[in-house]
């Protein structure tokens, strides 16, 4: 099992993401549990961005999760929204 921490940044962009609408918060709730339980399930599309530690998941066709590894159990959730905020990084 994965262990899960936040930034801040995450936390701000999460609540942003979800902001009246209860298929967004259902999408990043689905994802995170199987993103806890198996980091390699073919439906979270886990991307390394190359060039760089970043990794990302899917939430949904067009909105990724961005993470580090800190070790190979605990995952530090950096950003969440569009897939071309990746360029921020």
């Amino acid at each position: 099992m994965i262990a899960l921490q936040k930034t801040s940044r995450y936390q701000r962009e999460r609540n942003k993401f979800v902001k009246n609408s209860s298929s967004k918060t259902n999408a990043l709730i689905k994802t995170l549990k199987i993103f806890v339980y198996n980091p390699n399930h073919p439906s979270l599309h886990l991307e390394k961005l190359g060039g760089s530690r970043l990794w990302t998941v899917r939430v949904d066709k067009s909105n990724r999760i961005f993470f580090f590894w800190v070790d190979s159990k605990t995952a530090l959730l950096i950003d969440i929204g569009q897939h071309d905020k990746y360029r921020r990084y």
